[in-house]
């Protein structure tokens, strides 16, 4: 195939942030659902869905080797069909003993995927000189929002399973068509003799970069506790239901999107350090103060919880969106290393922090109550300022 212009590939890259958003964040407004399914409990079912991060482990040890050495062809049709494979089993099945395995290995595609495409836009910024993945996860955003937004609109009219069996089938076949279009500018395997990205090299010579690990946990947590979370504590604490409970996590990705399609124009006049950490304490107290407001007005004044839930997600959005995507673009820009090196240890150390404060969040809901757990990544965002040096450089727009 002839080869396709910078221009065109990133049209084809937003097609495949788009796709993927739309596919995976399908199942998170209906955790309830999927909840009652399985006969568990907030700390069972929090803890269940953890155990994707073992999968994420095991698959980041070795796919970013696998990216750089035979490059992203066979990781981008290989993840995309485990996925979907692994939805229609996660929804059909009531057995924890089931869903368990099924669910260690869509951990493991995802972040297989999340690395073919994350190295796929690296290498097109290089040839470019331009950061897309802020902008490019914007549109993974709006692909969840849109997705979300489907999801509040058939609870109650279509099933868990009719949804998610159709949805996966029809958006992860369009993807192997993007596939199709975008292979020419696809990473070409990288076999020559001095190539020593081995395995056994990346243990041994494994780098953590800690201000970014830190900083990339402390701002992203909230994204991971939102979509797992609201819609239950929305049903659970507020009593909403019917749909209603998805619309916390509805404005959510509506200002995760707004700020990260926005958010390039403020880089030429302003420090991106500054900008990290004002999102940060904003999006911190915001989520707090939201929260522990709804659960002080609770049922007996449901509308207003409500609606103070929903100006704390919006603000919390916002102020939290564009920070993940900046210290995974400051990790690459710190490294000499192989793009898909680096995004293979930064996603390892961090999807084992997730890990770990799933753990806790959710065994502190279940110790306590979900609205307590929810004050976690809040808080973690207010720490978030102590590594924004990390990011501190010139950012081209």
């Amino acid at each position: 195939m002839r080869k396709i212009s910078p221009k065109r590939e990133l049209d084809l890259l937003r097609c495949t942030y788009f796709l993927f958003g739309f596919g995976i964040m399908g199942l998170a407004p209906r955790f309830p659902e999927l909840k009652a399914n399985l006969h568990l409990g907030n700390g069972q079912f929090g803890s269940l869905l953890s155990t994707g991060s073992i999968g994420s482990l095991i698959s980041l040890l070795t796919m970013g080797h696998v990216v750089h050495r035979y490059g992203n062809k066979i990781i981008y049709f290989a993840s995309v069909g485990t996925i979907m494979l692994c939805l229609l089993v996660l929804v059909h099945t009531s057995s924890s003993a089931v869903f368990l395995p099924f669910n260690i290995v869509f951990g493991a595609a995802i972040s297989a995927y999340v690395i073919a495409n994350q190295t796929q836009t690296f290498h097109l910024q290089n040839r470019t000189g331009k950061i897309h993945l802020t902008h490019l996860s914007g549109i993974w955003s709006a692909g969840a929002l849109a997705s979300a937004l489907l999801a509040g609109f058939l609870v109650g009219k279509v099933s868990l399973q009719v949804h998610i069996t159709a949805l996966a089938v029809i958006v992860f076949s369009a993807m192997f068509a993007i596939f199709y279009y975008l292979s020419p500018e696809m990473i070409a395997p990288d076999l020559s003799p001095d190539n020593d990205y081995s395995i056994k090299t990346l243990i041994k010579h494994f780098h953590i970069d800690k201000a970014v690990a830190g900083g990339l946990l402390l701002a992203s947590y909230l994204e991971f506790a939102v979509g797992d979370w609201i819609a239950i504590f929305a049903k659970d604490t507020l009593g909403f239901n019917n749909g209603m409970n998805t619309v916390p996590f509805i404005v959510f990705m509506i200002a995760m999107i707004v700020g990260r399609l926005a958010i390039h124009r403020l880089f030429d006049n302003h420090s991106i350090e500054k900008l990290v950490t004002l999102g940060a304490v904003g999006a911190g107290f915001g989520s707090f103060l939201a929260v522990a407001a709804a659960m002080v007005f609770g049922r007996d004044h449901q509308n207003l919880a409500l609606l103070v839930l929903l100006i704390g997600m919006f603000i919390s959005g916002l102020g939290s969106s564009f920070i993940g995507p900046i210290f995974t673009n400051a990790a690459n820009t710190r490294s000499s290393a192989p793009s898909s090196i680096v995004m293979a240890e930064v996603m390892l150390i961090n999807v084992f922090l997730v890990f770990v404060t799933k753990w806790i969040v959710a065994w502190t809901a279940q110790a306590t109550n979900l609205g307590i757990a929810l004050f976690i990544p809040a808080v973690m965002l207010l720490f978030v300022p102590y590594f924004a040096h990390a990011v501190a450089h010139k950012a081209t727009n």
